[in-house]
């Protein structure tokens, strides 16, 4: 999500900087817009020179990342802020991270000389859970990743369909009630975990729950590969 101008505009900023942040327990039930405005309000305190669009009502601008669900927790929240100010990728990491509220914290951050903004280049999520209902099933990411199909009814302005989730799968591990799952994110497709728990009970003709979904992982796409999106490759190349 994003605020402000397109993306296209964004070349009038001094410098951006992409941040990774960690989005804990304490603020696990704030929305993606209320995390937005903690950011902004962050920035103001901290005195850093943020670029706004021009017209009638300016806005600062950042763009995010794939929202994160309600509930959910993560370790690898990613952000592209723009300064009107050629700041370095350190000085906005400690600055802003001293204004933050307890429960979003940065941990790492890097100056982004590409176009492409975090939201359009996001490809692919990982997530890790507790998961119930498959304790006595024999092997069963091995059966999720051989199913030719995995279908579920996803429903969206409250229009609902059967779709495929399959393809949007690349691994998955089950191990001790543990699952560690990387799926398709952004704009290729996102596949929510809610959505991935709902396929499998129709799949293994049970109840299966997740709980204490935590996003652990995201990735950009460079060449075929998978990789951080604060790699230099993820930086500095399209």
């Amino acid at each position: 999500m994003h605020a402000g101008l397109p993306v296209s505009e964004e070349v009038c900023a001094m410098s951006i900087i992409r941040i990774k942040f960690e989005k804990g327990p304490q603020v696990r039930f704030i929305s993606h817009l209320d995390m937005m405005n903690s950011f902004q309000r962050a920035i103001r305190r901290a005195g850093l020179e943020a670029e706004y669009s021009h017209g009638f009502n300016p806005q600062m601008q950042m763009v995010f990342g794939a929202p994160l669900s309600l509930g959910y927790t993560s370790k690898a929240e990613y952000a592209d802020l723009l300064f009107a100010q050629d700041y370095e990728a350190l000085f906005v990491e400690t600055e802003l991270g001293k204004q933050l509220p307890p429960g979003l914290g940065i941990t790492k951050s890097g100056k982004r000389l590409t176009k492409k903004n975090i939201m359009a280049d996001i490809a692919f999520a990982e997530y890790e859970f507790s998961i119930k209902g498959l304790d006595d099933v024999d092997a069963p990411a091995k059966k999720i990743m051989s199913a030719d199909a995995l279908h579920v009814e996803k429903t969206r302005k409250n229009k609902t369909k059967v779709v495929d989730i399959r393809p949007m799968i690349k691994t998955i591990d089950i191990n001790s009630k543990k699952c560690i799952v990387l799926v398709k994110a952004g704009n290729s497709g996102n596949l929510n975990p809610r959505l991935l728990a709902m396929a499998l009970g129709k799949f293994f003709e049970r109840e299966v729950e997740f709980r204490n979904i935590c996003r652990i992982s995201q990735y950009v796409e460079r060449n075929g590969e998978l990789t951080d999106p604060l790699s230099e490759s993820a930086l500095e190349t399209v």
